[in-house]
Order: structure tokens, then C-alpha cells, then sequence
């Protein structure tokens, strides 16, 4: 699983050409945007005269400097983690207002002239785009390089199998995946693993899987048999036989055998045959007292190596 500070989920650096691009569309698009500025700021400032006179002119500066500055705000609190969700309505009521004021002359005296209304709409909602644009392009490249960002799930995979993407979504959220391939590995990790406990226990596995099986599929870590072959370190060779007796092959029983150890041990309960060969039944598996003694063995073998 990929952790939070994962540099691939980090932005993808633009190349020279992408860089002039942006350059680019930034400089034209702040071109459009200041020419719907000034046209909305003569426009309204000629209609406000009448009520402020002489400081008609803060009117429109200061309608159409707050959606700016409301905008910036926004991204500013919202990448210290401080966001207020309510805080985006006030650049779209501003910028009502803004057409508002920029058509009521022309819908109050009729008869209407609608090429002068929608002309007089149209030019300040350069500004207001323009604005917008860049306030999303940068809220979208900071929440990109937030360490806490999740992956979105693709649109397609909701219209396909909108219950089983339900239940992906809410796994990545209660354990904190915030990789989608990830996710997607991790998901075909439990599917692995259910059926592993399916074909070992049959319909009602659930309710004969052993607690801590159980506890680690609800957790997805339960890792199913395909990988586990592959992590799977190297067993100690076989104890010579004795009194020319083959030693019974128990390797399919160490990874039971092993956590049977640790449970024992951290119940501070010596390991014997007995105990072994009864926790290897209550788990699902049969193992007879010729197999038992071969895993004690085998696990006291593992125990020595590694302290040596």
C-alpha cells in the first residue's frame, strides 16, 4: 500500500512545451480577463455615479477585486487546511452582482435593448471566468500536493459496477488508502483471500474461519495464498529421518504453525506437540501426532536459526 507522502502521488512535472503552453493560455486568458474588467468598470461606475459622484469608482473596483480576493482566499485556507466551504458563494454572488450592475440601466428604461444587455453581461463575465479559472487551476494543483489527498475513482468504473465501487470507495476510506491502484491491489488481495477461505472451510466459512482470520480479511490483511507463496521464506531443510522413518512434509502447515507459536508465546505458554497439534484442529486444519511432532520441529529449528 502506497503511504501518504508516496511521491507518485505528487504532481507530474510539466515538460518545456506544457510550461509554454500554460504560459501562454495564462496570458491570454488574463487578457480577456482585464478587458471584462475595465469595460465592467467603466460600465458601472457610470451607473453608480448618480449615488456616489465623485467615489463612483469604488463601486466596481471593489465588486470585482472581491471576487479576486474571496477566490484567493479560498485557495490560501484551503491549502493550510483551513477551509470554509461557504466561503466559494461569495465569489458567485459578487459576481451576480457584477452582472446585475452592468444590465440594469439597460433593463430599466424600455424598450429593452438586449443586444446592450447581453453584450454589457457578457464582457464582465470574462472577468469573473478568468478568475475562476485560475483559482481552480491553482486549488487543483495544491490539493494534487497535499500529503492527505485521496485518488478519485473513475466515473466509468461507477456506471459499471456502482455497488462493488461503493464498497471499494468506503474500504479506501475506513483504511486510509489514498492510492487507487492500490486500492485496486488490495481489493484483489481480499478477493484472493475469501476465496482461499471459501475452498478451505466451504459455504460457512465464516462462521469456521478462526477469529483471527476472520479479524484480518474485515482489516484486508489477510494475505491470500498466491502471495503468500511468493513472500514465503525459504523452510529449514528436513530433520533427518529417524529410525529410517521419513520425516512426514509439513510445509503447508508453517505459516498455521508459526502463528500458533506467536500466540502461544505472547500467552506465555510453552510450545509442545499437544498444544500445537490442538490449535493447528481448532484453526480448520487435520494434522495428525506424527505431523505435529514434524512441525514442532521444524518450528523449533526456525526458532534456533534465527537466534543464531
Amino acid at each position: 500500500m502506497r503511504r501518504m507522502n508516496d511521491p507518485s502521488t505528487a504532481p507530474k512535472p510539466l515538460s518545456q512545451g506544457e510550461h509554454t503552453a500554460v504560459n501562454v493560455t495564462a496570458a491570454a486568458t488574463a487578457v480577456l480577463g482585464l478587458l471584462g474588467f475595465v469595460i465592467s468598470f467603466a460600465t458601472v461606475a457610470s451607473a453608480a455615479a448618480p449615488s456616489f459622484g465623485r467615489l463612483a469608482w469604488i463601486v466596481p473596483l471593489g465588486v470585482d477585486l472581491g471576487i479576486a480576493v474571496f477566490s484567493a482566499l479560498d485557495i490560501v485556507l484551503a491549502r493550510l487546511g483551513m477551509r470554509l466551504r461557504w466561503l466559494r458563494l461569495i465569489p458567485w454572488i459578487l459576481t451576480a452582482a457584477t452582472v446585475y450592475l452592468n444590465i440594469a440601466t439597460y433593463l430599466s428604461a424600455p424598450p429593452v435593448d438586449w443586444f446592450a444587455v447581453v453584450s454589457h453581461a457578457v464582457l464582465p463575465l470574462l472577468w469573473v471566468v478568468a478568475v475562476e479559472v485560475g483559482a481552480h487551476a491553482v486549488r487543483k494543483r495544491a490539493d494534487l500536493a497535499k500529503a492527505d489527498r485521496m485518488d478519485g475513482i473513475r466515473r466509468s468504473r461507477w456506471l459499471l459496477a456502482p455497488l462493488a465501487t461503493f464498497a471499494l470507495w468506503r474500504r479506501m476510506v475506513l483504511w486510509e488508502i489514498r492510492s487507487y491502484p492500490a486500492a485496486l491491489a488490495r481489493e484483489r488481495d481480499r478477493i484472493l483471500a475469501k476465496t482461499d477461505l471459501q475452498d478451505r472451510y466451504g459455504r460457512l466459512w465464516r462462521a469456521k474461519a478462526t477469529r483471527r482470520e476472520r479479524a484480518l480479511y474485515r482489516l484486508g490483511e489477510l494475505v491470500p495464498a498466491s502471495a503468500r507463496e511468493l513472500v514465503r521464506p525459504t523452510p529449514p531443510k528436513p530433520l533427518a529421518p529417524k529410525n529410517g522413518k521419513a520425516t512426514p512434509d509439513v510445509t503447508d502447515l508453517i505459516p498455521v504453525g508459526r502463528r500458533v507459536a506467536a500466540d502461544l508465546n505472547a500467552r506465555g505458554l510453552p510450545l509442545t506437540r499437544d498444544r500445537l497439534r490442538a490449535a493447528v484442529r481448532q484453526s480448520g486444519r487435520s494434522i495428525s501426532t506424527d505431523r505435529a511432532g514434524a512441525l514442532l520441529a521444524q518450528l523449533r529449528a526456525e526458532k534456533t536459526s534465527k537466534a543464531a
